[in-house]
């Protein structure tokens, strides 16, 4: 321990003499800025470059072999979408109405309900009434039953109509007659079928086909009747095709043709026409072609058919102009129809005398015309037209005589028409509805028998939370003049003014529920008793109840 210690004094000892710090003097000239110079980051990571190519390829083949499997896997069950609960359809419904001059009115209905393809339907309709001690009397009895089958490729469509008309309306005679001489009866068969194309692309031909045959008072009149509308793109344009073909058969028994000569005429109509967009304006070209023969004569009608649409506001104003061509063949049931007081010569009717025969021919309109549809508001809309032209074989009806009782038969004139309509719809909120519509008519100095120059109605509709329902309306038909003559070798004329009528009307409707309803419905409120036809004069205020059952 002692050494020990000695050594350590000798080690210190040595290494203090063994430095020699001597101090020195440092003088500084010029100023001294201190720095620490900027420093350079050494790459830690080392680059290469791999001149080293994977080859990637590979080579495999194909092991034929069946493996056989007990198990076979269950087929799995078509995805059913459940939408919405479809309403309660309800296949029947049966309306009885009564009312004031011993009038009954009824429809039956009956439909099928929901199917996939087919369906079918059969309605019923029934009106009669009788005023001024049964010397007046109207009937009106109509069958329909109409099938429709939906197939893969088509739609096929047959109906069955039949509707019988009477009108009785007694005249003091000279000599004493039965109540069948005052009778003007018109039954009226028509069965048909359509078949309409379901083909969904505008690249290929589509079509609407329409087939019927037609019967008026046992043979008095008939027609076969054709039709087809064809449509096809062909270069981006839609091109369509009217065809139509009419062969008009009357007197064809010759125990009720009163000695008149058989009419065969027959009629065809062509019309193509296609669609475009130019310049911001829709374009309708078409052409309108009518050849129309009989025994006696034939008539060839050429006519474009050019329309043009502008949409000046989107889904709020636009115009419509151009000009059209139609026609309106007029038959012994179009003309009962308009009025059931026509001479009925060569119908199969009860007669006194055998003077005159019922002229019909076809009426032919070639006009200008200009529309416009303007959205006022909310469910708010109006509607107008002006159309000018040239009509050939206008029909009116003029009362004449057989000098015992008086009747109308049909007069044709070529007049210039102009027609002006103003259609107004609003649907104010859930409670009222307003429409309210009118025609103006001018003929120049031309005269119309029994046509008036101005016609006009409207509505109003109040719904009180779709179980009360209130229908107001009012309707007015302007002075008319009626022209009578006396067929001799020179026709004579007299004119005879009829009174403007004004008609009040209210109909309430009250649904007790889904199934059963009644309303009562005024007609005629004013009591008007002017004449609808020269010598004819309207029953006043009428009035009637009903009740509507569905199951």
């Amino acid at each position: 321990m002692k050494y020990i210690k000695l050594l350590i004094l000798l080690f210190v000892g040595s290494f203090l003499s063994a430095q020699d710090i001597n101090p020195t003097e440092v003088t500084v000239v010029e100023g001294f800025i201190p720095s620490i110079p900027s420093s350079k980051k050494i790459t830690e990571t080392a680059s290469f470059t791999d001149t080293v190519e994977i080859d990637k390829s590979q080579t495999y083949t194909f092991i034929d072999k069946i493996i056989d499997a007990n198990y076979k896997a269950k087929p799995l069950k078509a995805a059913s979408v459940s939408g919405e609960k479809l309403s309660d359809l309800y296949a029947s419904k049966v309306t009885l109405n009564f009312g004031s001059h011993f009038t009954t009115l009824s429809k039956i209905t009956v439909n099928s309900l929901r199917t996939n393809n087919f369906s079918y339907g059969l309605t019923l309709n029934h009106f009669s009434n009788s005023y001024r001690e049964k010397k007046y009397k109207n009937s009106l009895n109509q069958v329909n039953l109409y099938g429709k089958k939906i197939g893969e490729k088509n739609i096929i469509v047959s109906n069955f109509q039949y509707d019988r008309r009477t009108a009785f309306y007694f005249q003091e005679l000279s000599i004493t007659a039965d109540e069948k001489y005052f009778r003007n009866r018109f039954a009226y068969t028509k069965l048909g079928a359509s078949i309409i194309s379901k083909e969904l692309s505008a690249d290929l031909l589509k079509h609407y086909t329409t087939f019927f045959i037609s019967d008026l008072n046992e043979q008095s009149e008939n027609q076969i009747h054709l039709s087809s509308v064809l449509s096809k793109t062909i270069k981006g344009y839609p091109i369509n095709l009217e065809l139509e073909f009419n062969n008009y058969l009357n007197y064809s028994r010759e125990e009720i043709s009163f000695g008149r000569e058989k009419r065969n005429i027959k009629s065809f109509h062509f019309s193509p026409s296609t669609s475009f967009s130019k310049y911001g304006f829709d374009f309708d070209l078409g052409l309108e072609l009518h050849y129309q023969s009989d025994e006696f004569d034939s008539i060839m009608e050429i006519f474009p058919q050019i329309k043009i649409t502008k949409e000046l506001v989107k889904n709020i104003l636009s115009v419509e102009g151009g000009v059209r061509h139609s026609e309106n063949r007029h038959t012994i049931k179009s003309l009962s129809e308009a009025n059931p007081y026509i001479h009925s010569f060569g119908t199969n009717q009860g007669i006194i005398g055998n003077d005159y025969t019922l002229s019909l021919k076809t009426t032919d309109t070639d006009e200008f015309y200009v529309s416009m549809r303007n959205v006022l508001g909310k469910d708010e809309v109006f509607t107008g037209s002006v159309a000018y032209g040239h009509v050939k074989n206008l029909q009116s009806f003029v009362l004449t005589s057989n000098s015992n009782y008086n009747r109308f038969v049909a007069l044709y004139q070529d007049v210039w028409q102009l027609h002006a309509n103003a259609n107004y719809e609003w649907q104010i909120n859930d409670l009222l509805g307003i429409q309210a519509n009118v025609n103006y008519y001018n003929w120049g100095d031309v005269t119309v028998s029994q046509s008036a120059k101005v016609d006009a109605e409207a509505s109003l509709s109040v719904n009180f939370q779709d179980r009360i329902k209130v229908y107001p309306s009012i309707s007015y038909l302007g002075e008319r003049t009626s022209e009578s003559r006396i067929f001799d070798f020179e026709p004579s004329s007299e004119f005879t003014s009829l009174d403007p009528q004004f008609h009040a009307n209210l109909a309430i409707h009250y649904n007790y529920s889904e199934l059963m309803s009644a309303f009562v419905k005024i007609n005629n409120i004013t009591n008007s008793k002017k004449d609808i036809w020269e010598g004819y004069r309207e029953i006043g205020i009428n009035a009637l109840f009903g009740l509507s059952y569905s199951y």
